[in-house]
């Protein structure tokens, strides 16, 4: 069950610009994210040749996923360092995320 909660915070208000900026990153990035899943869905499904935003689309994804599985890496690394120095019994099974490039 959920439950949301709505707050007016009108025109002349000081945070108001900060609030409409952040919605409108928001906004943006999901509409990003929804492009890139269309673009590998359909790229990736088809028999013909990529097209040039689809090819564009899966480029920027094979440069930045060995960059992401680092930072992964790292956090993973951090974990288990910290969970190493907590008892034997106190200590949570941590894995390590890995993120992989679409396929068919």
């Amino acid at each position: 069950m959920y439950q949301t909660h709505q707050i007016w915070v009108k025109k002349g208000h000081r945070m108001h610009g900060y609030f409409k900026e952040m919605c409108q990153n928001a906004k943006n990035i999901y509409n990003t994210t929804n492009f890139y899943i269309r673009q590998i869905f359909t790229g990736l499904t088809q028999e013909r040749e990529l097209q040039p935003l689809q090819r564009e689309v899966l480029k920027n994804i094979q440069k930045h996923i060995p960059k992401i599985n680092d930072h992964q890496l790292s956090i993973y690394q951090k974990k288990v360092d910290k969970e190493k120095a907590k008892p034997v019994e106190k200590r949570k099974e941590i894995k390590c995320h890995l993120f992989e490039e679409p396929s068919k």
